[in-house]
């Protein structure tokens, strides 16, 4: 799976540009760009996507690494770390990937979880369906903010982890909000 997103983000990442196809005032843009999730960073971690573009469609590939925050985390429970692999398919309702937009797709979650009382930690992986959307609002040329929401179901993994004495069960919802800023060719 991590190959599979490496090769996926080395081919977004090739020299593309934006083309014109002029067949009775039919025009195709397609473009290649990139996001960094403040989030991630604030947890002591990183997030990085690459995407391409056509038309209104923006196909991204994610790679992320976070450490959920406390407070979103079962009492008993530290330290729960994510490393996520994801693809993700949007839709922007204007032209120029800028405005509002929906998306969703499929995402790895490789975890583990630290119980409290015996200070054990544990591994568990989950295969999650995300759905979300955001706003992409251009502040210079191509660069671009992007305040997002999203909601992540668990459709396959670990429902149970036995971690020390105890059994941690992970959240089969999860809510998340954050800002992007990206740039694109």
């Amino acid at each position: 799976m991590k190959k599979s997103i490496l090769i996926v983000v080395i081919i977004l990442t090739s020299n593309l540009w934006a083309q014109k196809i002029n067949t009775d005032s039919l025009t195709t843009k397609q473009t290649i760009g990139t996001e960094l999730d403040l989030l991630p960073y604030i947890s002591g971690g990183y997030y990085v996507s690459a995407w391409y573009g056509i038309d209104q469609f923006r196909f991204r590939a994610i790679l992320t690494k976070t450490t959920v925050p406390q407070f979103a985390v079962a009492d008993g429970y530290k330290d729960n770390r994510l490393n996520v692999y994801a693809f993700i398919t949007d839709y922007f309702f204007k032209k120029n990937f800028e405005g509002f937009w929906i998306g969703t797709g499929l995402e790895y979650w490789d975890s583990q979880i630290t119980y409290e009382a015996q200070n054990q930690t544990a591994s568990y992986s989950n295969t999650v369906f995300t759905f979300g959307g955001g706003y992409v609002w251009k502040f210079y040329d191509n660069f671009y903010l992007n305040p997002w929401a999203a909601i992540h179901y668990i459709i396959a993994g670990d429902k149970e982890v036995q971690v020390g004495s105890s059994t941690f069960k992970p959240k089969v919802f999860t809510p998340e909000v954050s800002i992007k800023i990206g740039w694109y060719f």
